[in-house]
């Protein structure tokens, strides 16, 4: 017999940063953890990386370009051909960009594509290996800097018209935390109770996303070297995935935002019926020729 405690756990962003580091903790934990990456170069040595330091073989490693739809639509299928069930989803990866608004090949800004736009459609097509497990976890990265932009544009969701970078980013974390919500309660509506649904933030963890983007934009290089005391390592920053993607102790739990290892309240402002309902359309429309019939994305 195995080891009932024993997991099959899917970290996405997992080459590098807090995500490398949720994979080496659960690695240690002995659960079988797959490891996804944008780089096969760099994937491959992380992936290494977590088995010598954690002596577990059972450690996978798969590429993807997450910030693409149709490359999530073709992840998605090869984690469902290569995997019998799924245990624990850890949508981690993410992106900040610089001042200038980007947009991908399939016409989204990038950071609402990778941040928002990926996380949904991943969970909506990995939810039929999540739902073979007896007590599937999705946990979903999000951060403190939802509250940095101020309420959000509805009517300007990839913000064609009011970009800014410290804006794309903020709003792309209350987005996914809304949708979270939102899958939360559908599947409690839908009578899923084996599946549960998780938002945690990292705290100020100093990872190479964000020297990337502030030293992309040299009005922000002097706010790094005034955070840089502040700044914990990403090992500390997976603490609190790590928590919510295999403890016993938050066993049920669900419809959460998690930081420090604790729930955290969240300001009555921030939370917005209507704004979930608007998200969450807008992202099954962008959506629609990868979302498969039976998921629950359908009314």
């Amino acid at each position: 017999m195995g080891d009932p405690n024993r997991r099959t756990i899917l970290i996405t962003g997992a080459s590098g940063g807090i995500g490398k580091q949720t994979a080496l903790a659960l690695a240690e934990q002995g659960h079988v953890v797959i490891m996804h990456g944008r780089n096969p170069g760099k994937t491959r040595q992380a992936r290494e990386w977590v088995v010598e330091r954690s002596g577990n073989h059972d450690v996978h490693a798969h590429v993807a370009d997450l910030s693409l739809m149709s490359e999530v639509s073709r992840f998605a299928a090869e984690m469902r051909s290569r995997y019998d069930r799924l245990d624990v989803l850890v949508n981690n990866a993410g992106g900040q960009f610089g001042g200038d608004r980007e947009v991908t090949e399939e016409g989204h800004e990038r950071t609402f594509a990778i941040n928002t736009l990926q996380p949904f459609l991943l969970t909506s097509l990995l939810l039929p290996l999540l739902e073979r497990s007896p007590s599937a976890r999705i946990v979903t990265v999000s951060s403190e800097s939802y509250r940095q932009a101020g309420l959000p544009m509805l009517d300007d969701i990839e913000l064609e018209h009011h970009y800014t970078m410290v804006r794309a980013y903020a709003f792309s974390k209350l987005y996914v935390w809304w949708l979270m919500r939102r899958f939360d309660a559908r599947l409690k509506a839908s009578g899923i109770t084996n599946v549960t649904v998780n938002t945690v933030e990292p705290g100020a963890a100093l990872t190479a996303l964000q020297r990337d983007s502030l030293t992309k934009t040299p009005f922000m290089l002097p706010l790094l070297i005034l955070w840089l005391p502040f700044m914990r390592t990403a090992r500390h920053g997976a603490r609190t995935s790590v928590l919510m993607a295999a403890s016993p102790t938050v066993e049920g739990v669900s419809g959460e935002f998690w930081g420090n290892r604790r729930p955290k309240r969240i300001d009555t402002k921030w939370v917005s019926e209507e704004g979930e309902r608007r998200i969450w359309d807008y992202c099954e429309q962008a959506c629609e020729s990868y979302l498969h019939d039976g998921s629950v994305t359908a009314d």
